[in-house]
């Protein structure tokens, strides 16, 4: 699907923990949620429902869009990416319907288990049951790509799964170089964009006599374009520096141990941060 104006991709949820040796995620899951069709009520004065389907894989979640009153919504055009742990994951899928100030009612829901995928992968057209309390009430129709993690792929395309993960920040003070103020608890966000979301915030840390915040806080997310990649990373509570670096001067750097990164905005701070890349065999207008 080469319109990327209707993608959206899902990192692996982040939290605080021990940073580990290797990735979390073993690749990507495309899901391209096509239509439903969700069966007539009951009652022919009750209006037709407003449905949007919940995509879930562990604690990954992410949502369509939703479709104004009909029984036979549309979404062929929505596709998503999301980081999977196992190729053998249960992606949980249920539709909803739509209130505006009520809690949203649940049309019907099913499971697609990844083991269920072709030996290439996919699984194309999958009508799937819509059941509520153990009754048919329609069906889902989508198609599911399995991109698992390529150590030798077939050519290099830019796009992969990013294992990001910031260790610290040293001599922290405000840009004018006082010391005042110190008594605070800074964390490090992450954004892929200057003015984009924010893709993973660390822990807030105290900073130390020596003035620095120690995270050793890892995130892992879908690059489609490895070249123009850009992280930016802020830290804040109060502003205390921020910093964009390159993804393939962060890899390059992590691999030849080069490093930390002077914080803008800071006297004299700086950021020890690190990153590693994995392909996959998966072109960026597939």
């Amino acid at each position: 699907m080469s319109d990327f104006s209707a993608l959206k991709f899902l990192m692996i949820k982040s939290q605080p923990r021990a940073v580990g040796a290797s990735f979390e995620a073993t690749g990507a899951l495309k899901v391209i949620i096509q239509s439903a069709h969700i069966d007539g009520a009951d009652v022919w004065w009750q209006r037709p429902p407003s449905p949007f389907v919940s995509i879930r894989v562990n604690d990954t979640r992410t949502t369509t869009d939703m479709q104004a009153e009909t029984y036979d919504p549309s979404w062929i055009r929505q596709t998503f990416f999301l980081l999977v742990k196992s190729p053998m994951e249960t992606v949980q899928l249920k539709v909803y319907d739509h209130h505006e100030y009520r809690k949203h009612g649940l049309l019907g829901a099913t499971s697609f288990d990844m083991n269920r995928l072709s030996a290439n992968g996919m699984a194309l057209d999958a009508q799937l049951p819509l059941l509520k309390e153990k009754k048919r009430k329609g069906d889902l129709l989508c198609s599911l790509f399995y991109y698992p993690i390529s150590i030798s792929p077939e050519k290099e395309t830019g796009v992969g799964i990013v294992r990001l993960i910031v260790h610290r920040a040293e001599d922290l003070l405000p840009s004018d170089g006082s010391s005042r103020n110190l008594n605070i608890k800074p964390k490090a966000k992450i954004r892929l964009d200057w003015d984009g979301p924010t893709i993973h915030a660390t822990p807030r840390r105290r900073i130390l006599e020596n003035r620095s915040a120690v995270w050793e806080s890892q995130h892992e997310f879908l690059c489609f374009d490895k070249c123009a990649c850009v992280v930016y990373v802020d830290v804040s509570d109060p502003a205390l520096g921020h910093v964009s670096l390159s993804l393939p001067d962060l890899i390059e750097a992590t691999t030849t141990k080069r490093g930390p990164w002077p914080l803008s905005g800071s006297a004299s701070g700086k950021l020890f941060a690190s990153a590693e890349w994995r392909p996959l065999n998966l072109e960026a207008n597939t």
